[in-house]
């Protein structure tokens, strides 16, 4: 056997020794989907639909990552229990609300967005939520490419699935 071939078996060892320990230390791995209707007067638009997916990781060692990919931008929020991290226009924070759930929270200037993500075995269950701030009115999102001022939004479907 040469060196390029003993050098090729050592990396392929240790990549998949990597991925052995990732999983092993993973209380649980979910992917998601949340697809919303949002109407909004500023700008001017009615039930444009919006779409969101990701995976939520929570760690046998209570840390937990949660990944977003939707029409407003991608986004990865990492926390060990209790932190919180910076976000357009708010900050997100992920609680590790049990041995096997998520609570993601997104603070925007007017309102909270909360995702709801339990797994139990291979079943997994999700839910959203927008909440008015004391005395407000409007649900003001804010990404990297402005602001909208819009309707309750609309949750038309979500899911997510344990891997």
């Amino acid at each position: 056997m040469n060196s390029i071939s003993r050098a090729a078996i050592a990396i392929g060892t240790f990549l998949c020794a990597a991925c052995a320990t990732e999983a092993a230390f993973a209380q649980f791995r979910a992917q998601y989907g949340v697809d919303v209707l949002a109407s909004c007067t500023e700008p001017a638009i009615k039930d444009i639909p919006l779409h969101m997916e990701g995976t939520g990781v929570l760690k046998t060692d209570r840390s937990a990552e949660v990944t977003v990919d939707g029409s407003l931008g991608w986004s990865t929020y990492g926390t060990k229990l209790g932190q919180t991290s910076k976000a357009p226009g708010g900050s997100a924070a992920l609680r590790v609300t049990g041995r096997s759930s998520l609570r993601a929270i997104r603070d925007y200037p007017n309102h909270q967005m909360i995702i709801d993500m339990h797994v139990s075995g291979k079943e997994c269950a999700i839910t959203v939520r927008n909440v008015l701030k004391p005395g407000r009115r409007d649900y003001i999102f804010v990404s990297g490419g402005g602001s909208a001022t819009c309707e309750k939004p609309r949750i038309v479907s979500s899911a997510c699935q344990a891997f």
